[in-house]
């Protein structure tokens, strides 16, 4: 089956018109373009010739990135200028890895940056610093924080083998140590990737299935 000439005319046409690429991919994710005399509001822009700009030097799939990054994060879409794209587009040719193999985690932790504050903050050092450079650092710093403390987490994970047997196994435990206990539990299983929780139980923490069951049980209704 052949597809419409004209529907792939105009496909063609569009993909050579930076501004209607731009059109395009900010109606998908619901970002309002509006006039440059306009002060944009929540899901509203007028960084357009920035978008533009990002596109045409690194392209559509980078520039989607930075779209999904500050449109799709907590309260980020009223944050749509100039100075924030530049600085997102700077971040994500910065920290590939972040981008490409932990998606998930650099989109919670853009959901944890009090952007409006920074860029705030970040104003009063007009005409000494460059807004774009230091949004970018200021964030950055975040960003490795958040990241630290994740793999904090996971090697507390992977060590807790060492520490729970001794800690707990064969114990009678008291109503708070087994709270203590589950929340611990609770917050590996979060912490391990998806299907590797039950296999850590078993092979390492040293404690029964049921057992780890009923003190997560506890843990949760003692929340």
């Amino acid at each position: 089956m052949t597809g419409n000439p004209n529907d792939c005319r105009n496909r063609t046409e569009m993909m050579s018109n930076p501004d209607q690429i731009v059109r395009a991919i900010c109606a998908e994710y619901d970002v309002e373009i509006v006039p440059a005399n306009v002060f944009p509001k929540p899901g509203q822009t007028r960084a357009v010739a920035t978008m533009q700009g990002i596109l045409k030097k690194f392209g559509e799939g980078h520039f989607r990135m930075v779209l999904t990054t500050l449109s799709e994060t907590r309260d980020n879409n009223s944050l749509i200028d100039e100075t924030s794209l530049w600085a997102t587009s700077d971040l994500v040719r910065a920290c590939p890895d972040w981008v490409e193999n932990r998606t998930s985690e650099w989109l919670e932790w853009w959901d944890k940056i009090p952007l409006g504050p920074i860029m705030a903050m970040i104003s009063q050092l007009r005409g000494k610093v460059h807004a774009r450079f230091a949004l970018a650092g200021a964030i950055y710093l975040m960003l490795t924080h958040y990241s630290n403390q994740r793999m904090a987490e996971l090697d507390s994970a992977a060590s807790i083998k060492a520490r729970l047997p001794k800690q707990y196994k064969g114990k009678h435990l008291r109503h708070e140590q087994r709270i203590r206990l589950g929340r611990k539990l609770i917050q590996i299983k979060q912490d391990l990737p998806r299907g590797k929780f039950l296999p850590w139980v078993k092979d390492e923490s040293g404690l029964s299935y049921g057992a780890v069951q009923r003190y997560m049980r506890e843990a949760r209704e003692a929340a």
